[in-house]
């Protein structure tokens, strides 16, 4: 599933070669870490990430999270573990991404985690 949705944004045009090949360092990652990739929420988060690399290198950037609901996120239950996914992730990126990226990164993570 996902895999397809990575073939068609690289044939779009959406992300390049390096977002691509990132993606797929993310999987492998992620599949050792027995996080599964192949959910629904899955798919969601890494389609986010992709998108999100390839606005990181646009120089694009996304709106800020509601202070409240950045708060109420660091006391969701797999924040801690999503923190550390994201950060092995985030070490293997070809960029570096802004605070307002990674909460949207931590949502999603947080969501993935809490489906496992």
């Amino acid at each position: 599933m996902i895999q397809e949705k990575l073939n068609v944004l690289k044939t779009a045009g959406i992300i390049d070669e390096q977002i691509y090949d990132y993606m797929q360092a993310v999987i492998q990652y992620m599949n050792e870490q027995n996080v599964t990739t192949d959910s629904e929420k899955a798919s969601v988060f890494l389609t986010h990430l992709a998108m999100a690399t390839a606005r990181q290198k646009k120089g694009e950037s996304v709106a800020a999270l509601d202070p409240q609901i950045a708060e109420q996120l660091r006391n969701e239950p797999a924040f801690v573990h999503a923190e550390s996914l994201w950060q092995e992730l985030a070490a293997i990126a070809p960029l570096t991404f802004d605070d307002a990226e990674v909460d949207y990164m931590y949502i999603h993570i947080c969501s993935l985690l809490a489906s496992l």
